[in-house]
């Protein structure tokens, strides 16, 4: 296990030698007419393949964060169980729901994000960056939980004989209530947002992005029709549908994607049910995809793609978590409410059984 770790992380370390990491994730919260919230992320990574895994880990299960030079950091056992998707068979994790349903997501913040320094003396309430999300999804049901005890913990950037690939992250929780917040270390100082609007994608920071809506305050679903524009005697009508949200920025910068996602949720008709913002969560998150090769980091001999691994959504109030990936993009799901969270292992299983798709052959239904 030991060596496939080494040849792992040596292959992570090589594709960041060869291009610079591209990565962008894009996060927002959808509700039904009864209040039940909806989680859903995409995960792009570009710089090497991350061979996710679904990953159930019991509520029972004890955990030490390492902080370098052998240094033993928190440790802490789980008050829940949960699932997680993991990268490169590693127990870190970039997105998870525990048992409650409260659910978190790491997202890509280059240029801003920077941890807390690491100070001796503090070692048992200090925990690396990484490991944050596990710490969270097996210890909270409430983000005002989190909101008490964050605080009083020192969170420091992974150590690079731990972890070589760079991981400037900031994090959306949401809760079984719906309540949702932004989790943001910058120059070493905690941020913790009310994530009232429900959406996030990367840099910059939460509160940069809120002030940015202010730019399309003119954005509107609906197109004018025949007769309501007219100039000198000419009526100006449109060609015809798809009008309507003129202005909206469609490249997938990390400002532009906020703009869409917000629009998106905003603009959402009222849901019956879960399984209606179920399927409204999915059709949102296609227009986030980024096709391979579309978008590129660097220049024409050496770059990084852009592209989306793997999408979530988690329904919160009856605890499944479902996912797709770049390979397969039907959508999968686990009950949360009917495994086992007792047991004494971490249990792992591929995003994808086999990397094809799995398409239906209907052929036989026209043949005579």
């Amino acid at each position: 296990m030991k060596e496939t770790f080494v040849t792992l992380l040596s292959i992570a370390v090589l594709a960041l030698v060869v291009t610079p990491p591209a990565g962008a994730c894009t996060s927002f919260i959808i509700k039904t007419k009864d209040g039940s919230p909806i989680y859903g992320r995409t995960c792009e990574w570009g710089a090497f393949d991350a061979r996710s895994n679904l990953v159930v880990v019991p509520g029972n299960l004890a955990s030490t964060s390492k902080l370098g030079g052998g240094k033993p950091g928190m440790t802490w056992k789980n008050k829940y169980g949960y699932v997680a998707i993991n990268a490169l068979n590693l127990p870190f994790y970039l997105d998870g729901m525990n048992e409650t349903g409260l659910t978190i997501g790491a997202l890509y913040l280059p240029g801003f994000a920077e941890f807390q320094s690491f100070k001796a003396g503090e070692e048992s309430s200090t925990v690396n960056n990484m490991d944050l999300i596990g710490y969270v999804l097996g210890q909270f049901k409430a983000v005002e939980e989190i909101k008490t005890v964050l605080p009083k913990l020192r969170v420091v950037v992974i150590s690079k004989e731990d972890l070589s690939v760079p991981m400037p992250l900031h994090y959306v929780v949401t809760d079984s209530a719906g309540n949702s917040i932004v989790i943001e270390y910058v120059k070493g100082k905690l941020n913790i947002y009310d994530n009232e609007i429900g959406v996030m994608t990367n840099s910059p920071t939460y509160d940069w992005h809120i002030v940015n809506l202010r730019n399309y305050t003119q954005l509107t679903p609906y197109a004018q029709g025949p007769g309501d524009k007219e100039t000198n005697g000419i009526n100006f009508t449109p060609f015809g549908s798809g009008a309507g949200m003129a202005g909206l920025p469609g490249d997938y910068s990390s400002p532009s994607r906020f703009i869409r996602a917000f629009e998106y949720v905003q603009t959402s008709l009222p849901l019956e049910g879960v399984d209606a913002a179920i399927n409204q969560a999915s059709r949102i998150l296609n227009n986030f995809d980024y096709p391979k090769g579309f978008e590129r980091t660097g220049t024409p001999d050496k770059y990084s793609l852009g592209y989306t691994q793997w999408s979530t959504i988690g329904d919160i109030k009856n605890k499944r978590y479902y996912w797709w990936t770049e390979w397969n993009r039907q959508m999968r799901m686990v009950d949360l409410s009917k495994l086992n969270f007792d047991g004494g292992e971490v249990i792992a299983s591929p995003l994808d059984k086999v990397r094809a798709e799995n398409i239906d052959d209907r052929t036989k239904d026209f043949l005579k």
